[in-house]
């Protein structure tokens, strides 16, 4: 069956951004309450209110555990998402076809033409700072259950979860996106300006809002940006297939059926819950067990004035250990049992949000095991989630970055192939089995029979690619060999020479007597 060619000024007419996102947000309000409970328990910056601002204030939540607790999880899952010193993906040149084979030197040297292309990727995350925008991203994601990137040719934009709506289909694949962003009417074009102006429904404050939408339509994603109703002209992108769409929607966990997910933190908001009111609890109780209020014996000669206005070491008349009384609050015992119960909500959402299992030291450099063990441990605490973000996340990222860097794999004659999850993290596992294939050949006895029979160039290669090294100005070449074996012949000859001529000139005549 044939498609059909969609135009795209077909889509902008069909409905206004503006009342299509506002269609799309009167769906979710139960969605964006879930939210805003999670955020309040924990960073409440994060989902504030309706019309919040920089000038109001945000409630500030009794404890500060919540926060705590998030921030510890989203570093973790930053640490293995974008790991320093190490590539998160791998590109792996295509299986070959039936009877087609490779030599070892062009299979190596394609595996490094693919590791040099890591490397200027992974170059480009540092110079492009992805890290930051990410980590706000993973809070969000932990909170609210919901984040959403858009990759720039030179940055990582986030939205928070009131910015921007999504439509998926019943299997959880993403049929449209919509933003919004408020911007500054002076900052835009002055076509656009006019345009805005003539529309007298529009508020006269000079800020307007851009609504940017990607929506699918026969397998292809069409994007467009509208300000306020107005059409931005040259706007309009067409994106063949999800591996070129700049957006990363993600979600905490898939509910079939649902638009969006649900965070981690409305998985134990009952626990967060019941800490928010006992440390409110046991801080008012606080408060009250810390006045100080003296009480005088009615008929007592003393003055209140002289007692107020006492310093320390001052005298004053009267019987001070009879007249006068202090405020006791004797609540200590009764508030063991709140205080108990804080330490074992806190015990419990440490361990759910991997706290006491930390994996990783302190330390500028982490090694890739302990990333890989703390992958392992996120893997098996959180049911599957780093997967989920292994495919959601560092997938189309890689794919992104491949894109807009304008290098030509093509020429390099491979595919490229993604390798996301856990094994992402592992080439160490190919040098651990180098290390027990060399170790099994001594073995076998004499080193030089080994050395016979091992393509020595091959294996320091191999070693290479499994340190994501790039080795083409650490290995000689065979010219390079070659040369400095016939320059040390050479330099034989001419140093067997030379001890020649010396021993020559100094050897005795026939018939003298040597000294």
């Amino acid at each position: 069956m044939a498609t059909t060619k969609v135009n795209i000024q077909d889509i902008v007419a069909e409905e206004t951004l503006k009342a299509r996102f506002t269609k799309l947000d009167a769906d979710r309000s139960s969605v964006l309450d879930r939210a805003r409970s999670s955020a309040k328990l924990t960073i409440p910056s994060i989902m504030p209110e309706s019309g919040h601002s920089e000038t109001t204030s945000l409630e500030t939540p009794y404890q500060s555990v919540g926060s705590r607790l998030v921030n510890n999880l989203a570093s973790k899952l930053l640490l293995t998402l974008l790991p320093p010193n190490t590539s998160f993906f791998r590109l792996l040149p295509p299986a070959l076809e039936v009877g087609q084979q490779l030599e070892a030197k062009q299979k190596t040297d394609i595996e490094q033409a693919l590791i040099t292309i890591e490397q200027e990727l992974m170059k480009q995350i540092e110079r492009e700072a992805l890290r930051v925008p990410t980590f706000d991203a993973l809070k969000s994601l932990i909170v609210t259950g919901n984040a959403l990137m858009y990759k720039t040719e030179d940055a990582l934009k986030t939205y928070k979860l009131a910015d921007f709506v999504i439509l998926r289909d019943f299997s959880g694949k993403v049929m449209e996106i919509i933003t919004k962003e408020t911007l500054k009417k002076d900052t835009l074009p002055d076509d656009i300006i006019g345009q805005i102006e003539a529309d007298e429904t529009l508020n006269e404050t000079g800020d307007v809002t851009l609504f940017t939408r990607a929506v699918l339509r026969e397998g292809i994603w069409y994007e467009y940006q509208t300000v306020e109703s107005v059409f931005v002209e040259g706007s309009d992108t067409t994106y063949k297939g999800d591996g070129k769409l700049p957006f990363i929607p993600l979600r905490w966990t898939a509910i079939s059926g649902e638009n969006y997910g649900r965070g981690l933190v409305e998985q134990y908001i009952g626990d967060f819950r019941s800490l928010e009111g006992l440390y409110q609890l046991l801080i008012e109780a606080s408060a009250v067990m810390a006045r100080v209020i003296f009480g005088k014996r009615p008929g007592s000669v003393l003055d209140v004035e002289d007692i107020n206005n006492a310093t320390n070491g001052s005298c004053i008349l009267g019987d001070l250990e009879n007249d006068i009384t202090t405020l006791r609050v004797d609540k200590n015992s009764d508030l063991q049992v709140p205080l108990q119960l804080v330490q074992d909500l806190t015990k419990r959402l440490e361990q759910a949000f991997l706290v006491s299992s930390s994996a990783t030291r302190q330390g500028e450099r982490v090694t890739a095991t302990e990333i890989r063990y703390l992958a392992s441990d996120l893997e098996e605490s959180l049911g599957g989630l780093y997967s989920i973000l292994s495919l959601e996340y560092q997938r189309p990222l890689a794919g992104l970055l491949l894109a807009q860097s304008k290098i030509d794999v093509k020429s390099i004659g491979v595919d490229i192939v993604i390798v996301t999850g856990i094994e992402a993290l592992g080439r160490n596992l190919e040098l651990d089995k180098l290390r027990q294939f060399n170790g099994l050949l001594q073995e076998l006895g004499s080193p030089e029979i080994v050395l016979q029979r091992l393509n020595i160039d091959n294996y320091i290669a191999m070693i290479g690619n499994a340190l994501s090294l790039d080795t083409a100005t650490l290995i000689k070449s065979q010219e390079q060999i070659a040369g400095e074996q016939q320059q040390q012949q050479t330099d034989a000859l001419v140093q067997q020479g030379a001890m020649n001529l010396t021993n020559n000139a100094t050897a005795p005549e026939q018939g003298q007597p040597q000294a």
